[in-house]
Protein backbone atom coordinates (compact mmCIF):
# COMPACT_ATOMS: atom_id res chain seq x y z
CA UNK A 1 0.00 0.00 0.00
CA UNK A 2 0.98 3.26 -0.89
CA UNK A 3 1.03 4.90 2.94
CA UNK A 4 2.34 8.10 1.81
CA UNK A 5 -1.04 9.05 -0.84
CA UNK A 6 -3.30 7.33 2.14
CA UNK A 7 -1.81 9.73 4.40
CA UNK A 8 -2.57 12.49 2.66
CA UNK A 9 -6.46 11.22 1.39
CA UNK A 10 -6.91 10.66 5.84
CA UNK A 11 -5.53 14.36 6.20
CA UNK A 12 -8.17 15.51 3.37
CA UNK A 13 -11.25 13.49 4.98
CA UNK A 14 -10.43 14.84 8.16
CA UNK A 15 -9.61 18.65 6.83
CA UNK A 16 -13.06 18.58 4.59
CA UNK A 17 -14.76 17.48 8.18
CA UNK A 18 -13.07 19.90 10.16
CA UNK A 19 -14.49 22.50 7.70
CA UNK A 20 -17.66 21.41 7.72
CA UNK A 21 -18.25 21.00 11.43
CA UNK A 22 -17.15 24.78 11.62
CA UNK A 23 -19.61 25.86 9.39
CA UNK A 24 -22.09 23.87 11.06
CA UNK A 25 -21.04 25.58 14.87
CA UNK A 26 -21.14 29.04 12.49
CA UNK A 27 -24.39 28.60 11.37
CA UNK A 28 -25.42 27.61 15.00
CA UNK A 29 -24.76 29.93 16.56
CA UNK A 30 -26.20 32.67 14.28
CA UNK A 31 -29.16 31.26 14.37
CA UNK A 32 -28.99 31.38 18.34
CA UNK A 33 -28.11 34.83 18.17
CA UNK A 34 -30.53 35.60 16.15
CA UNK A 35 -33.29 33.91 18.45
CA UNK A 36 -32.24 35.49 21.11
CA UNK A 37 -32.52 38.89 19.10
CA UNK A 38 -36.01 37.88 18.30
CA UNK A 39 -36.24 36.70 22.25
CA UNK A 40 -35.75 39.56 23.60
CA UNK A 41 -38.35 42.31 24.32
CA UNK A 42 -38.66 45.59 22.01
CA UNK A 43 -38.29 47.86 25.20
CA UNK A 44 -34.89 46.45 25.88
CA UNK A 45 -33.99 46.64 22.23
CA UNK A 46 -34.39 49.76 22.15
CA UNK A 47 -33.01 50.55 25.11
CA UNK A 48 -29.69 48.98 23.87
CA UNK A 49 -30.13 51.27 20.20
CA UNK A 50 -30.81 54.34 22.63
CA UNK A 51 -33.89 55.23 21.01
CA UNK A 52 -36.26 56.90 22.90
CA UNK A 53 -40.14 57.22 23.10
CA UNK A 54 -40.41 61.03 23.39
CA UNK A 55 -44.31 60.87 23.33
CA UNK A 56 -47.00 58.77 25.03
CA UNK A 57 -47.28 55.51 23.48
CA UNK A 58 -51.06 55.09 22.99
CA UNK A 59 -52.73 51.55 24.39
CA UNK A 60 -56.29 52.14 22.56
CA UNK A 61 -57.45 51.91 20.53
CA UNK A 62 -57.56 47.85 19.95
CA UNK A 63 -60.55 47.62 17.42
CA UNK A 64 -61.30 49.91 14.39
CA UNK A 65 -62.66 49.59 11.13
CA UNK A 66 -61.77 50.22 7.61
CA UNK A 67 -63.32 53.14 5.96
CA UNK A 68 -65.05 53.96 2.85
CA UNK A 69 -65.52 57.55 0.81
CA UNK A 70 -66.54 59.22 -1.94
CA UNK A 71 -64.98 62.60 -3.41
CA UNK A 72 -67.22 65.70 -1.69
CA UNK A 73 -69.01 67.20 -4.98
CA UNK A 74 -69.03 70.90 -4.39
CA UNK A 75 -71.98 72.59 -5.71
CA UNK A 76 -71.57 76.69 -5.82
CA UNK A 77 -74.27 76.73 -3.12
CA UNK A 78 -71.39 75.16 -0.93
CA UNK A 79 -69.10 77.96 -1.31
CA UNK A 80 -71.45 81.15 -1.74
CA UNK A 81 -70.86 82.61 2.47
CA UNK A 82 -67.27 82.42 1.45
CA UNK A 83 -66.07 85.99 1.25
CA UNK A 84 -62.98 87.80 0.85
CA UNK A 85 -61.91 85.44 -2.20
CA UNK A 86 -62.88 84.15 -6.16
CA UNK A 87 -63.42 80.77 -6.26
CA UNK A 88 -63.54 78.25 -8.95
CA UNK A 89 -64.67 74.74 -8.84
CA UNK A 90 -62.43 72.47 -10.96
CA UNK A 91 -62.15 69.06 -11.79
CA UNK A 92 -65.90 67.52 -12.28
CA UNK A 93 -66.59 69.83 -8.99
CA UNK A 94 -64.47 67.87 -6.56
CA UNK A 95 -61.43 70.22 -6.63
CA UNK A 96 -61.55 74.12 -5.24
CA UNK A 97 -59.21 76.73 -6.25
CA UNK A 98 -59.32 80.30 -4.24
CA UNK A 99 -57.55 83.38 -4.74
CA UNK A 100 -57.87 85.79 -2.04
CA UNK A 101 -59.17 89.18 -2.99
CA UNK A 102 -56.23 90.29 -0.52
CA UNK A 103 -53.47 88.32 0.70
CA UNK A 104 -53.69 87.14 4.12
CA UNK A 105 -50.45 88.15 6.53
CA UNK A 106 -49.05 85.55 8.38
CA UNK A 107 -46.43 86.64 11.58
CA UNK A 108 -42.79 85.87 10.56
CA UNK A 109 -42.86 83.00 13.63
CA UNK A 110 -46.31 82.38 12.90
CA UNK A 111 -47.83 79.24 14.96
CA UNK A 112 -50.35 76.37 13.34
CA UNK A 113 -53.26 78.17 15.71
CA UNK A 114 -52.74 80.91 13.11
CA UNK A 115 -53.39 79.11 10.42
CA UNK A 116 -56.10 77.33 11.82
CA UNK A 117 -57.63 80.78 12.30
CA UNK A 118 -57.73 81.50 8.51
CA UNK A 119 -59.27 77.61 7.63
CA UNK A 120 -62.22 78.40 9.96
CA UNK A 121 -63.07 81.48 8.23
CA UNK A 122 -61.75 81.58 4.75
CA UNK A 123 -62.25 77.96 3.86
CA UNK A 124 -65.47 75.55 3.42
CA UNK A 125 -65.69 73.17 6.65
CA UNK A 126 -61.99 74.57 7.47
CA UNK A 127 -62.12 73.49 11.36
CA UNK A 128 -62.36 69.92 9.93
CA UNK A 129 -58.89 69.93 8.42
CA UNK A 130 -55.32 69.33 10.68
CA UNK A 131 -52.06 70.64 10.08
CA UNK A 132 -49.53 68.29 8.23
CA UNK A 133 -46.38 70.40 7.15
CA UNK A 134 -44.83 73.59 5.76
CA UNK A 135 -42.95 72.89 2.46
CA UNK A 136 -40.30 76.42 2.77
CA UNK A 137 -39.43 75.18 -0.99
CA UNK A 138 -42.56 75.68 -2.31
CA UNK A 139 -43.82 78.05 0.28
CA UNK A 140 -46.87 76.06 0.58
CA UNK A 141 -48.76 74.91 3.76
CA UNK A 142 -50.71 71.56 3.75
CA UNK A 143 -53.90 70.17 6.21
CA UNK A 144 -55.28 66.54 5.95
CA UNK A 145 -59.03 66.40 6.70
CA UNK A 146 -59.62 64.55 9.57
CA UNK A 147 -62.67 61.89 10.22
CA UNK A 148 -63.59 61.28 14.69
CA UNK A 149 -60.51 63.18 14.91
CA UNK A 150 -58.37 61.12 13.17
CA UNK A 151 -56.10 62.06 9.82
CA UNK A 152 -56.56 60.94 6.25
CA UNK A 153 -52.43 60.73 5.44
CA UNK A 154 -51.03 61.76 2.80
CA UNK A 155 -54.26 62.05 0.87
CA UNK A 156 -54.68 64.16 -2.37
CA UNK A 157 -58.42 64.10 -1.95
CA UNK A 158 -59.03 65.43 1.31
CA UNK A 159 -56.31 68.44 1.61
CA UNK A 160 -56.20 72.11 1.91
CA UNK A 161 -52.91 73.30 0.51
CA UNK A 162 -52.04 77.28 0.97
CA UNK A 163 -49.97 78.94 -1.00
CA UNK A 164 -47.68 82.21 0.39
CA UNK A 165 -45.96 84.56 -1.16
CA UNK A 166 -42.18 85.99 -0.09
CA UNK A 167 -44.32 88.66 1.81
CA UNK A 168 -45.28 85.49 4.46
CA UNK A 169 -49.14 86.36 3.03
CA UNK A 170 -51.67 83.36 1.89
CA UNK A 171 -52.38 84.68 -1.45
CA UNK A 172 -54.40 81.43 -2.40
CA UNK A 173 -55.30 77.59 -1.61
CA UNK A 174 -56.86 74.35 -2.70
CA UNK A 175 -59.21 72.39 -1.54
CA UNK A 176 -60.24 68.48 -1.72
CA UNK A 177 -62.87 66.57 0.75
CA UNK A 178 -63.79 62.88 1.43
CA UNK A 179 -67.79 62.30 1.41
CA UNK A 180 -70.06 59.97 2.65
CA UNK A 181 -67.66 58.22 5.28
CA UNK A 182 -68.95 55.08 6.49
CA UNK A 183 -66.92 52.26 8.52
CA UNK A 184 -67.03 48.54 7.61
CA UNK A 185 -65.29 45.75 9.12
CA UNK A 186 -64.44 46.34 12.19
CA UNK A 187 -61.77 44.30 13.56
CA UNK A 188 -58.67 44.13 16.37
CA UNK A 189 -55.72 46.01 15.54
CA UNK A 190 -52.00 45.98 16.05
CA UNK A 191 -51.27 47.77 18.89
CA UNK A 192 -49.19 51.45 18.93
CA UNK A 193 -46.46 49.21 20.82
CA UNK A 194 -46.53 46.08 18.08
CA UNK A 195 -46.38 48.67 14.91
CA UNK A 196 -42.95 49.93 16.86
CA UNK A 197 -41.94 46.56 16.93
CA UNK A 198 -42.08 46.17 13.13
CA UNK A 199 -40.42 49.35 12.56
CA UNK A 200 -37.67 48.45 14.60
CA UNK A 201 -37.37 45.11 12.83
CA UNK A 202 -37.27 46.65 9.47
CA UNK A 203 -34.59 48.22 10.25
CA UNK A 204 -36.36 51.54 10.41
CA UNK A 205 -35.36 53.22 13.83
CA UNK A 206 -31.46 54.32 13.58
CA UNK A 207 -29.66 54.06 16.29
CA UNK A 208 -30.29 57.19 18.96
CA UNK A 209 -33.49 58.50 16.99
CA UNK A 210 -36.35 59.79 18.70
CA UNK A 211 -39.97 58.73 18.43
CA UNK A 212 -41.79 62.14 18.82
CA UNK A 213 -45.21 61.67 18.01
CA UNK A 214 -47.68 58.48 17.42
CA UNK A 215 -51.11 58.81 15.54
CA UNK A 216 -53.92 56.57 14.58
CA UNK A 217 -55.01 57.79 11.14
CA UNK A 218 -56.50 56.36 8.08
CA UNK A 219 -54.32 55.44 4.64
CA UNK A 220 -55.51 55.08 1.60
CA UNK A 221 -55.59 51.20 0.33
CA UNK A 222 -56.79 51.49 -2.96
CA UNK A 223 -57.14 54.83 -4.36
CA UNK A 224 -59.59 55.50 -6.82
CA UNK A 225 -61.17 59.44 -8.46
CA UNK A 226 -64.31 58.90 -7.36
CA UNK A 227 -63.92 56.83 -3.95
CA UNK A 228 -61.38 55.37 -1.62
CA UNK A 229 -61.38 52.64 0.50
CA UNK A 230 -58.84 53.37 3.92
CA UNK A 231 -56.84 51.57 6.13
CA UNK A 232 -56.56 52.50 10.19
CA UNK A 233 -53.07 53.13 10.22
CA UNK A 234 -50.33 54.10 13.08
CA UNK A 235 -48.12 57.04 12.10
CA UNK A 236 -44.66 57.04 13.57
CA UNK A 237 -42.65 60.73 13.59
CA UNK A 238 -38.90 60.26 14.27
CA UNK A 239 -36.71 63.16 15.52
CA UNK A 240 -39.73 65.56 13.79
CA UNK A 241 -38.43 65.02 10.69
CA UNK A 242 -39.93 62.14 8.79
CA UNK A 243 -42.90 59.73 9.49
CA UNK A 244 -43.45 56.31 8.91
CA UNK A 245 -47.11 54.28 8.26
CA UNK A 246 -47.67 51.38 9.46
CA UNK A 247 -51.12 49.39 8.24
CA UNK A 248 -52.77 48.59 11.85
CA UNK A 249 -54.48 45.72 10.58
CA UNK A 250 -52.21 43.84 8.55
CA UNK A 251 -48.91 45.16 9.58
CA UNK A 252 -47.04 46.44 6.28
CA UNK A 253 -45.31 49.51 6.03
CA UNK A 254 -46.86 51.77 3.80
CA UNK A 255 -43.68 53.70 2.83
CA UNK A 256 -40.10 53.48 3.54
CA UNK A 257 -40.13 56.90 4.56
CA UNK A 258 -41.76 60.18 4.77
CA UNK A 259 -40.12 63.42 4.90
CA UNK A 260 -41.36 66.30 6.97
CA UNK A 261 -41.33 69.56 5.34
CA UNK A 262 -40.76 72.50 8.17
Amino acid sequence: MDWSRAKNVFIMIFLILDIFLISQFIIQKSENTYDLIQDTPIDQQLKADNIQIKTELPLKPTKASYVEADAMVFQADDISSLSGQSIEILNDNILIKSQLTSPYPLKKDWKVADVDQFLKNYVYYGDQYKYYQYDKDKNMITYYQLYKNQMFYKNASGQVQLVLNDKNEIVSYSQTMLDDIKEISKQEILTAHEAMAILYNKGLLDVGSNITNIKLGYYTLVPIKSSQLLAPTWCFTIDDKRDYFVNAVEGHVLNEEEEILK
